[in-house]
């Protein structure tokens, strides 16, 4: 009887090592996720501060583009703003002033938003799909090892 519950406590143990195994490959995915958005971040804030960093002073979003796109790190976290709550109510006014930034913003929601969590979402998806498949086949190997021995 006691043998019986160790075996169970050891079934238990391997169900927990492939739940910790699974965390690991999801932490690694968000990981390299997160180093390719900051990647897209940086190129589009470069481009967004060339574009937009110096507005001139008679320009009637000049407060906006000055308080927003004037260095790269600030770009950056109005760029991670919008990535990670596309609310664009405060880019209102600029976006219907310019509209060669509102393809530009509209692009970074689809792609750089929604784009990041589908492929996040992908990527931790594959890997519990790609550990299930390697447990079933495991699992194959015992019952064929067992059948064998009988």
């Amino acid at each position: 009887l006691r043998v019986l519950r160790i075996i169970r406590v050891i079934r238990f143990l391997k169900q927990l090592y492939l739940l910790a195994y699974g965390f690991l490959e999801g932490a690694m995915a968000v990981f390299w996720v997160a180093i390719l958005a900051g990647s897209v971040i940086y190129l589009c804030s470069v481009i967004l501060v060339r574009t937009y960093g110096n507005p001139a002073e008679d320009d009637p979003d000049y407060d906006f583009f000055s308080q927003k796109f004037y260095s790269v790190p600030a770009s950056m976290f109005t760029l991670f703003e919008i990535m990670s709550s596309p609310t664009l109510q405060t880019y209102r006014g600029p976006l219907s002033r310019h509209p060669l930034l509102v393809g530009f913003i509209v692009t970074f929601v689809l792609f750089g938003s929604f784009g990041m969590n589908g492929l996040l979402t992908g990527v931790i998806s594959e890997s519990i799909i790609d550990k299930n498949q390697a447990r079933i086949e495991e699992n194959r190997q015992e019952r064929e090892t067992k059948r064998r021995l009988l």
